[in-house]
């Protein structure tokens, strides 16, 4: 029977006030959320426990550490492809990689919140095809999901995920199984994936270049916001490179750490001294 308006009203107001209970412990925004796509990810995991009240299930996070980080993990998860924003890794091919390359000595790259792995691989591939003599690169890929970084290291993507990948490149760093597209094995182990959560864990390194694009500006909060981009400027070398996704902005406070880098793109440069 399809629900009254009164009853979807009545949904979306538990709903509601189920994400401004339980997202600020996480340091999440409840703002930031578009209600439908997440209720719909939440609800699924509800159902799957034999839950279908929001104020059932907001018991079960507070007493079951693992529920709770299920949640979590529900909460950051992004959806992702090759290439993402191509006018982003068009500078990333034209100006930074080949300054990193440059510079003679090993360079470490890191995709903080790397989802299944795209923006990982295409940083790879993206170095990969750099015309110049290139050292070695340290490719670093986190995410707070074990799920995706299991798929991510597996490698195995759909046609909808390549779109933006030229026919030549597909042809040179994918082979194709079914319906389905697997990086080939050399890129694959060239990225070193790791679970890390962003708010409680420590710098992982020193970058050339970090990329942090829909995740962390985007739905956590202000305070978190902060103490991110905080770590990330530590983790940056001397006029190392910050990536955001096309919509974020770094908080003001934390602004004068870096300035933006070129005309386009949400690329930022870590301020001397």
């Amino acid at each position: 029977m399809p629900h009254t308006r009164k009853g979807v009203s009545l949904i979306s107001n538990a709903f509601d006030a189920f994400l401004s209970e339980m997202l600020p412990p996480f340091g999440l925004c409840p703002s930031a959320y578009r209600r439908r796509n997440i209720r719909r990810r939440i609800v699924r995991r509800m159902e799957s426990a034999g839950i279908h009240e929001f104020s059932r299930y907001r018991d079960l996070v507070r007493h079951d550490p693992t529920e709770r980080e299920a949640l979590r993990s529900l909460l950051v998860v992004t959806i992702s492809r090759f290439f993402r924003n191509k006018e982003v890794f068009q500078v990333l091919s034209r100006e930074v990689l080949p300054q990193l390359s440059a510079k003679g000595t090993p360079a470490a790259i890191w995709s903080a919140g790397c989802a299944a792995g795209e923006e990982a691989y295409s940083l790879r591939i993206a170095w990969e095809e750099l015309q110049v003599k290139k050292p070695y690169l340290r490719l670093l890929a986190t995410d707070i999901d074990a799920g995706s970084l299991e798929r991510a290291a597996a490698g195995r993507y759909r046609k909808s995920s390549l779109r933006e990948v030229p026919d030549a490149l597909q042809g040179k760093y994918f082979e194709q199984e079914g319906e389905l597209y697997s990086v080939r094995e050399e890129v694959r182990r060239s990225v070193s994936f790791r679970k890390m959560d962003l708010l409680r864990d420590g710098s992982p390194g020193r970058f050339g270049l970090i990329l942090c694009r829909n995740v962390a500006f985007t739905y956590f909060g202000l305070v978190q916001r902060l103490s991110v981009a905080a770590m990330l400027g530590a983790s940056l070398e001397e006029g190392g490179y910050l990536v955001l996704g096309r919509t974020e902005t770094l908080p003001k406070r934390i602004a004068d750490l870096f300035e933006p880098a070129f005309s386009s793109g949400k690329i930022y440069r870590l301020r001397a001294g």
